[in-house]
């Protein structure tokens, strides 16, 4: 790859999980008024996302960028999940839970740093609220390290169909620098026990950017994952961020691979599972072919929420639990991010919204093509047209000459029916987003790059 090209978009970007991003938001929603939210929400037909929060960790990885709580308290824990209790009692009272869910979530944190009886009694209290969809995706976060042959299987009793596991890298020297010591084995037993509990799906997360890592050694890294071939696989750039997450002091910048280096760490895994079969999806996730994102993908109907990439378009979100963001009744809700303060409120009024965004008919517009390119690399401009009313070449007319540059570059191309991202553009699909995205442009105006709020491109 030209060297000069990727200095041209080497940049820091939103990797829109939403749009708009959440640092972004208007904060223009009275957090009072969820209840109500969520009451006029039941009034809906179509199904629901679910996302529920478990922030507990024995300790923490130093490449960390999650809502985290460290403990080994078990009365801090059983607080928390009383607080959960009742968030779901205010979720039932609203009558929501008649519509059924499709997709289902838990996101750490540790789920599986709770007990057997712990993980029943919280799936209890969800299944008094709500009911499934036939077919509905279940799944959850684990970590080898924690996570036991018999929490597999009661997850599977349970409902639960897929599972997403943490590796970032099996090399003992990088696990040490970045304190998660994961022996492959311990992997090796959760992987068996997914696959000998009838689990559909299994995720493994990789991470890229971290001390020591060489392309040789993250090679053999990958090369150990092909081997067990799981579903699904996430390729992530570390995001050095230490001014927001202090842990990350600890690292060891020295020993960071350079610019270089992790293009080229990222582009011969890209390499590694073309060869092996997987579609690459979009951004930094991987897919066997027979998997449903891989199909949607290949359909372009692929979507993108909160929870990552998704086969559900349209699909509101009731989010629980400490941090978590939802979207309900056209709007964007986050919890309170702190953990005294969350308790605190859920005890006084049955829930912890703190802010929120109502998204506009703008917002929704350019959410719409914003999705469409990050997850099916294309945007269809006679379908988004009509869908808002607009004319698109029109409405987008300084958006499209701001690409003109990555047009000539050979990353996007650029016709009378469709915007769409080359082989190439894949790989920049972030950058092709940031003209559309009308907050990161107010941003500029104000003189406010995306540098310290956003992780590199590359």
């Amino acid at each position: 790859m030209d060297p000069a090209l990727l200095e041209r978009y080497r940049t820091s970007a939103p990797r829109y999980t939403s749009y708009p991003t959440a640092v972004d938001w208007r904060d223009d929603v009275d957090p009072t008024e969820y209840p109500e939210r969520l009451a006029r929400a039941a009034a809906g037909d179509a199904g629901l996302s679910v996302y529920l929060h478990v922030p507990f960790c024995a300790e923490m990885c130093l490449f960390c960028g999650c809502n985290v709580v460290i403990t080994r308290k078990a009365e801090r824990v059983e607080t928390y999940l009383a607080a959960l209790e009742q968030e779901l009692r205010t979720v039932r009272g609203s009558g929501i839970g008649r519509r059924k869910v499709q997709q289902y979530h838990w996101g750490g944190g540790t789920p599986t740093s709770l007990s057997l009886a712990q993980i029943e009694r919280v799936q209890g209290w969800f299944e008094d609220t709500f009911a499934f969809a036939d077919g509905a995706e279940r799944s959850i976060e684990v970590d080898p390290r924690v996570t036991s042959p018999e929490q597999i299987e009661l997850l599977a009793r349970l409902g639960w169909n897929r599972i997403s596991m943490g590796v970032q890298d099996f090399d003992p020297v990088v696990q040490k620098a970045v304190k998660r010591v994961q022996p492959e084995p311990l992997t090796d037993a959760v992987f068996d026990a997914a696959r000998g509990a009838g689990m559909l799906s299994v995720n493994v997360d990789l991470m890229y950017g971290l001390p020591h890592q060489t392309r040789a050694g993250f090679a053999a890294t990958v090369q150990k994952v092909l081997d067990k071939r799981p579903e699904r696989v996430a390729l992530f750039h570390y995001a050095h961020v230490p001014w927001l997450k202090k842990h990350m002091t600890a690292l060891d910048v020295d020993a960071m691979p350079d610019s270089d280096e992790k293009l080229a760490i990222f582009l011969d895994a890209i390499e590694a599972f073309d060869d092996a079969g997987y579609a690459y999806i979009g951004l930094d996730h991987f897919a066997v072919p027979e998997d449903e994102l891989a199909v949607a993908h290949g359909e372009g109907s692929l979507n993108r929420n909160f929870m990552g990439y998704t086969t559900l378009r349209g699909t509101e979100m009731v989010s629980l639990g400490v941090s978590s963001i939802g979207e309900v009744d056209g709007a964007f809700v986050q919890n309170n991010p702190a953990e005294r303060e969350y308790l605190a409120c859920v005890e006084a009024d049955g829930h912890a919204v703190k802010r929120g965004h109502q998204l506009t008919a703008e917002d929704r517009l350019r959410r719409d093509l914003i999705m469409s390119l990050m997850c099916n690399g294309r945007v269809h401009k006679p379908t988004l047209a009509a869908a808002h009313g607009i004319d698109f070449d029109q409405h987008f007319a300084g958006e499209l000459a701001a690409l003109e540059p990555m047009r000539a570059d050979g990353l996007v191309e650029l016709d009378s029916d469709s915007l769409r991202l080359t082989e190439l553009g894949q790989l920049f699909m972030r950058n092709a987003a940031l003209p559309f995205d009308r907050y990161y442009a107010e941003r500029q105006q104000r003189g406010e790059a995306g540098e310290g709020t956003f992780s590199k491109t590359l």
